[in-house]
């Protein structure tokens, strides 16, 4: 059997805003994050991914748990952790070869957005109380 993919990233929530990056490949809005290196933890692997993909420093609120997919036959766990941005932090697009634009999604309208199936799942147990923010 084949290892799933394990990946990690924030969900940084303001205002029931989501803040998501646009991802070229994909044609659709995801959070920011990416795969677990070797030897890291999946928190050191979403803080790292927010600086690299936002250009922000976070503190880790809490752990969210997993969602797991399957994307062109390859295996995925995703890890998600609540975050904040630290203080005075603006996100910006620092990969702009992978991400078009950074958006704060509001989350009651994602349906109205092309998103990540797990950005749509997280969005329907933020607005559905599911999720213990």
């Amino acid at each position: 059997m084949k290892e799933k993919i394990q990946l990690s990233g924030c969900a940084i929530i303001d205002k029931d805003k989501l803040l998501v990056l646009w991802k070229i490949k994909h044609l659709h809005y995801e959070f920011p994050g990416g795969k677990v290196k070797l030897g890291e933890t999946f928190e050191e692997t979403a803080i790292r991914e927010a600086r690299e993909e936002i250009g922000c420093e976070v503190k880790i609120i809490k752990y969210l748990g997993y969602k797991e997919f399957t994307i062109d036959g390859n295996d995925f766990r995703s890890h998600k952790y609540l975050a904040r941005l630290k203080d005075g932090q603006k996100p910006k697009v620092m990969e702009p070869d992978k991400f078009k634009e950074i958006f704060w999604l509001p989350m009651k309208d994602y349906k109205k957005y092309s998103v990540a199936k797990n950005l749509a799942e997280f969005c329907e147990d933020y607005i559905s109380g599911k999720l213990k923010i």
